[in-house]
């Protein structure tokens, strides 16, 4: 299938749309073709390769919805609008004007259930879901190392630097996120990094923990931390067998099962005694470290997820059903789209 994606940064080399959309769609054997978020840009990958599928990424700079109507409209092509969601601060998609891109674009997928929920009375034949994922071929290179320490993830709001400032006893804490620099704590700061190095970042530590999103960051999109995802660190520390601690709320246990294949802790008053535990008991955060990687291959990958979405497309009874490709040491029957 011939498909064009359009959205920031949608190619580029570590953009998290590539690893969520273009990359694993290609690796389902569909023909994409990435496209800058511009009228004209998206005029000519639809006059170029006149695809069936145009998807684009809800990010400020897309075109106007009424422009993408009409392109798509005079293309005889299927118009998508993906929305990423509310989770990571500098990668979000905004949800407030779903209603009118439901009047517009063909269908119009949501990351989460509530959302979904929300917006159903308008009516769920142009609404779906496609929830966050993980890529694994684009961490395989990671670089693996001896595991020791804590990964602090998120901003230094006051109640996060309360608890870096806890567990700044313990041999090799470190923190990623904005704000850290001009603390007097004894913490490592990571900087952001491309995936590969940050892959081998996650699978050199020995827990991960989620802090709270910054209220800031809750302020803008109107949802408090217990409404919000897992973060995609989350998924790609899994992907290297590193378990991570998060805070319990309703999305949880729709991904991982609490205490097999992820931790989590209630209140942030926790941490303080909860994360020296776990960095002690080291043969239990490498289980269930172990257990967070079969459930992430195995039920969280963006291949699964378009595969899932495309499936009423792609229906071709010629092709060998039986095609086999090796997946990160296991064997998955895929269609081989046309």
């Amino acid at each position: 299938m011939r498909i064009v994606v359009s959205g920031h940064g949608v190619d580029a080399i570590d953009s998290p749309l590539r690893l969520q959309v273009a990359d694993p769609l290609r690796f389902l054997g569909h023909e994409v073709v990435a496209v800058a978020p511009t009228r004209a840009a998206i005029q000519w990958g639809l006059d170029r390769y006149s695809p069936e599928i145009l998807i684009v990424i809800a990010f400020a700079g897309v075109p106007d919805r009424r422009e993408i109507r009409a392109l798509t409209a005079a293309a005889g092509t299927v118009a998508v609008c993906v929305h990423t969601g509310p989770t990571e601060p500098n990668g979000s998609t905004d949800l407030s004007e779903l209603a009118d891109d439901l009047r517009e674009y063909d269908l119009v997928t949501v990351p989460d259930r509530d959302t979904f929920e929300q917006y159903s009375s308008l009516g769920t034949f142009r609404l779906s879901i496609i929830e966050p994922a993980v890529h694994p071929p684009a961490l395989m290179d990671f670089v693996p190392s001896s595991r020791a320490g804590v990964l602090l993830l998120g901003d230094a709001d006051p109640v996060n630097v309360d608890v870096a400032a806890s567990l700044d006893q313990l041999d090799n804490v470190m923190v990623m996120g904005t704000g850290w620099g001009e603390l007097p704590l004894d913490v490592r700061i990571v900087d952001p990094l491309p995936l590969p190095d940050r892959a081998s970042l996650f699978a050199g530590v020995d827990l991960l923990v989620e802090l709270e999103t910054s209220l800031s960051h809750q302020s803008a999109i109107r949802l408090s931390h217990w409404e919000l995802g897992l973060t995609s660190s989350v998924y790609e520390a899994a992907v290297v067998g590193t378990p991570s601690l998060v805070q319990a709320r309703p999305v949880v246990q729709r991904v991982f099962a609490p205490g097999d294949e992820i931790f989590v802790y209630e209140s942030m008053n926790d941490l303080p005694h909860l994360v020296p535990l776990l960095v002690a008991d080291k043969k239990e955060t490498r289980k269930v470290g172990e257990a967070a990687w079969s459930r992430v291959t195995a039920e969280h990958t963006w291949s699964q997820r378009w595969r899932s979405f495309l499936e009423p497309w792609v229906i071709d009874p010629e092709i060998d059903r039986n095609e086999e490709v090796q997946y990160r040491g296991q064997k998955k029957s895929l269609s081989k789209a046309s």
